[in-house]
């Protein structure tokens, strides 16, 4: 940090301070007369919540990085960022209450003009006329099954969780022991990170192989996806636990049922179509198994579909 100080504060300045200079370090970088780190957070913010940042090359705001759709609201978010203390959860807030964010995904047959063309030619949104459609990263997508299958523990902190390894996951520094399939529940970012031994599932949605920095992930939209949420044990288990907590309410009707199905997997109550489509599989399913309507089975089958609907994965 000392020999980076000076490279910073310029060759033939001294460097005074008796630490390691990391606190002259970061309140060097972070001088009002440097504006460029409020910039990129502001940016990298904004390139979560909303899917692509003002400036799209987040990692590189030099000459080879694209240019800022919109440069004056970069400059007002990074001075109320800075005003706001640095604080990250004061502009999630700020951004997450404007009229931008709480935008619907379709696009408006009454677009506003383009400073290209005419109404209606915005083809990739730069105008954020609209909120774009968004995946969820691995992490999340793997929370999410947790989630709806009331298996997630939402305790925080304590030691990471060994990975769960597969009979194909071979090779040097292989652990002793495999981790638990659903990692105990507990959310992705407490599962351990072993560079040769990664989660297969994860690295099917872009969950970035951890060798270097990335600070926008690729979004891909590959069979091995399918694959994975159709074959995955882990996504298989997940789904009987869920259809075991809805029938262990015998109180609800079959219909009822579906419907909390919908409303925790998508946020939304199923459309009549939906509904009478869910109740034929059902039927089917059972007549399948030659089991009663409260046998767990057709209602995994049943959730086990519903994981796999891209609604499940992308946010609208």
């Amino acid at each position: 940090p000392r020999g980076f100080l000076q490279a910073v504060q310029g060759s033939n300045a001294a460097v005074s301070c008796e630490g390691s200079g990391r606190l002259e370090l970061a309140r060097r970088i972070t001088h009002p007369s440097r504006p460029l780190v409020s910039r990129v957070l502001a940016n990298r913010v904004w390139y979560h919540l909303f899917g692509r940042g003002i400036v799209p090359t987040v990692d590189n705001f030099g000459v080879l990085g694209e240019r800022p759709t919109h440069s004056e609201l970069l400059d007002y978010l990074a001075s109320c960022f800075v005003q706001q203390g640095w604080s990250v959860k004061k502009l999630i807030r700020q951004l997450v209450l404007t009229s931008t964010y709480q935008m619907s995904s379709t696009a408006s047959a009454d677009l506003p003009l383009t400073k290209d063309g005419p109404r209606g030619e915005d083809p990739q949104n730069l105008l954020f006329s609209r909120m774009p459609v968004r995946r969820l990263e691995g992490e999340s997508i793997r929370d999410t099954i947790l989630a709806v299958s009331s298996r997630l523990d939402r305790a925080m902190f304590g030691p990471s969780v060994e990975v769960h390894l597969t009979p194909f996951m071979e090779g040097r520094g292989r652990p002793g022991q495999s981790g638990p399939l659903d990692g105990d529940g507990r959310r992705s970012i407490y599962l351990k990170i072993r560079r040769n031994f990664l989660h297969p599932m994860l690295l099917a949605f872009d969950t970035p192989v951890p060798f270097s920095t990335i600070g926008r992930r690729s979004v891909s939209n590959v069979p091995a996806q399918a694959l994975a949420l159709m074959n995955s044990p882990f996504v298989v288990t997940q789904a009987r636990l869920w259809a075991e907590a809805v029938v262990a309410d015998n109180r609800r009707s079959p219909a009822d049922r579906v419907t909390n199905l919908y409303e925790t997997a998508f946020t939304r109550p199923p459309t009549p179509v939906e509904l009478a489509d869910a109740l034929t599989f059902l039927d089917e399913q059972r007549s399948r198994y030659a089991c009663n309507p409260d046998d767990p089975r057709p209602w995994a089958d049943l959730c086990h579909v519903l994981m796999n609907v891209k609604e499940f994965i992308f946010i609208h």
